[in-house]
């Protein structure tokens, strides 16, 4: 089995929203109301997707693909999507772009999922270090990320990646009122 991690290509945006469908499930259910994830989530064979690659020119996609053996094509297992940082914290969807993020300093972590069959395989760890590779190549300084507070696995992942919580929170009234807490660390 080789994985290997690539940018993402407008034809992935299906797989994509797949694997974010099956992972918001297996990691936010009891967090997030069942049909809370099930409507943000609700398979459109990648049209959500499509439209986020075209609606932000700025935004990185990277993905992880399986070559399993046998016929068929690879798998997209994973995906992660980062830019600049955006002002969570004083506006409301679609956010606009922090100064810091518009000058290029602080990169923002936007989505990072796994297919949960492949948690624990190194699949996760391969994501994180390309985008921090990535960052760092783009003259980031600084990354940020935004976690659920109760998400303990992905917290957990993120502190084993050198990231720390800086104490900001944010509560996202459109998942049920959940809060989510910002992580930080150095781009390179």
């Amino acid at each position: 089995m080789v994985v290997t991690i690539r940018a993402a290509r407008i034809g992935d945006a299906a797989a994509i929203a797949a694997v974010q469908r099956a992972s918001w499930f297996a990691a936010y259910e009891g967090i997030i109301a069942h049909d809370i994830i099930d409507e943000f989530t609700a398979p459109d064979d990648g049209a959500r997707m499509r439209q986020t690659f075209r609606a932000r020119p700025w935004q990185h996609t990277i993905v992880a693909v399986a070559d399993v053996a046998g016929p068929g094509p690879a798998a997209i297992i994973g995906y992660a999507s980062f830019g600049p940082e955006r002002d969570v914290l004083h506006g409301s969807w679609p956010y606009e772009l922090t100064s810091a993020g518009v000058a290029g300093q602080v990169a923002e972590l936007y989505a990072f999922y796994t297919d949960p069959g492949w948690w624990s395989t190194g699949t996760g760890r391969a994501l994180m270090e390309r985008v921090l590779r990535d960052t760092a190549r783009l003259d980031f300084a600084e990354i940020v990320l935004w976690v659920l507070e109760k998400n303990a696995r992905a917290r957990r992942f993120y502190e084993r990646a050198g990231f720390t919580a800086d104490g900001a929170v944010n509560m996202i009234d459109g998942l049920g009122g959940v809060p989510e807490v910002r992580y930080r660390r150095a781009a390179s």
